[in-house]
């Protein structure tokens, strides 16, 4: 039998762990928690250690040298299995992970490096353990549990708060696109710049209210839509509040950094300035050029093309209700119009800005049905495109040989179709107010509620 380790060496070992569990508590006061535990448990094991999040990304490292090695998904699923089923960090080959989770969520993972296999189990035979001090295999499990459990309550912590923060900053939001009551105007004005400052952002500047719906509706897996929405903001420069309606990203956005002159006011296209230099169709073709790298940013990000209607450009937080409304306009035309990844601004919306109201789009429905709902119960029963035909025609200004080349057809076929159009309706194409009622009909039945077409 072994002699009993002296007292002094026993109580080193204690002294060492309370030092340990000590420098855990101080790390998770400090600004950056990861990093403090697992500086903490490096220099206690004298291993690398890294932190990563839920989807496998490097959070923080400590000690080591080179790119640390990020865990796979199919790894990270087998880990979380393991964890459970058992307890304690669990070995995946060079490595020993720590897994913080809760019941069905896994929050992140405390990776030690061992590419030495200096951490092994004892084997329990060996007749030279020492029966009064923890083996190194041992006190090392010790320490990693430790400190992934102090890295969960972080986690979950840092978790209800960005819940708390989401919420506020969703309600922040909802109130912004409210209307203000002019008998508290100024008060509330102040009341929401300041709310809006709390959350870290300048409510005053100009600004524009973005509506982002994803293609098909189905945002990408992989992130939140709010991380989403912040690095397609970040990429752009653009300060932003955003919240969800449903399938919709509504933004509350200052204007890229691109688009701000030195004193700060916005420049054109953002704002309502027209621009300087050039006739108004290279002004145009800048405008058109600058929201296509918006809308790019955002297909990058989200890895698809999505529908995007901007608002118009407001100077004082007591208009982007204004705003929010012309860009829900704009989001209906650009869906409606099967234009699904697009953009449009409300500026480019021409008639729509009158017809893409909630209440227009109600009143358009009877409008419709006067002028066109003969052709839309032929089409719908015989397929024959004859509205599609009629708004080429009208959209052509009645010349022949553009329509038929638009719709890909003949002459003669495009001749029997507008004869079918006029028996059908009744209406005379030749009449200048026939003619302007039904090119009006045919831009009302894409944004019609109850719809009449049929979506793209």
């Amino acid at each position: 039998m072994n002699p009993r380790r002296p007292p002094t060496e026993i109580e080193a070992v204690l002294a060492r762990d309370h030092r340990f569990q000590a420098g855990l508590g101080q790390a998770l006061v400090t600004d950056l928690p990861e990093q403090g535990l697992a500086e903490v448990l490096h220099e206690h094991l004298g291993l690398a250690v890294t932190v990563e999040d839920a989807f496998g990304r490097v959070l923080v490292r400590a000690g080591g040298d080179g790119p640390p090695e990020r865990s796979t998904r199919t790894q990270r699923d087998r880990l979380l299995d393991a964890a459970r089923r058992g307890s304690g960090p669990v070995r995946v080959g060079d490595r020993l992970v720590g897994v913080a989770a809760s019941p069905g969520t896994l929050h992140g993972l405390l990776v030690v490096h061992d590419p030495a296999g200096t951490l092994a189990p004892p084997d329990g035979s060996a007749p030279d353990r020492d029966a009064h001090l923890v083996s190194p295999w041992d006190g090392a499990v010790h320490a990693i549990g430790l400190t992934t459990s102090a890295l969960t309550l972080h986690l979950l912590h840092r978790r209800s708060l960005a819940r708390t923060e989401l919420r506020l900053r969703h309600d922040l939001v909802e109130t912004v696109l409210l209307e203000c009551h002019p008998d508290d105007l100024e008060a509330e004005v102040d009341r929401r710049v300041g709310r809006s400052s709390a959350c870290g952002h300048d409510l005053t500047g100009p600004h524009r209210v973005l509506a982002v719906r994803p293609r098909g509706g189905r945002w990408p897996d992989g992130g939140t839509v709010g991380d989403l929405m912040e690095l397609a903001a970040r990429r752009l420069d653009m300060s932003f509040l955003g919240t969800r309606q449903g399938q919709t990203a509504v933004l509350v956005c200052g204007p890229p950094a691109a688009w701000l002159d030195a004193d700060g006011s916005a420049t054109a296209p953002w704002s309502d300035r027209v621009g300087s230099g050039g006739d108004g169709r290279d002004r145009l073709t800048r405008a058109e050029q600058a929201w296509r790298i918006v809308h790019e940013t955002f297909n990058d990000v989200l890895g698809g093309a999505p529908a995007i209607g901007i608002g118009g450009f407001v100077a004082r937080p007591e208009h982007l209700s204004r705003s929010y409304r012309e860009a829900m306009q704009a989001l209906t035309v650009c869906t409606r119009h099967g234009d699904v990844g697009g953009l449009i601004a409300f500026e480019e919306l021409g008639i729509y800005r009158l017809l893409a109201t909630p209440e227009s789009r109600r009143e358009a429905r009877a409008f419709v049905d006067d002028w066109l709902g003969s052709l839309i119960a032929y089409d719908a029963e015989r397929h024959a495109g004859l509205v599609q035909t009629l708004g080429v025609y009208l959209d052509q200004g009645g010349n022949y040989d553009a329509t038929a080349a638009a719709l890909h057809i003949h002459r003669s076929t495009l001749r029997y179709r507008l004869g079918r159009i006029r028996e059908l309706s009744g209406h005379d194409l030749t009449d200048v107010d026939t003619r302007l009622n039904l090119h009006v009909a045919v831009r009302a039945a894409v944004v019609a509620e109850p719809p009449v077409l049929p979506a793209g």
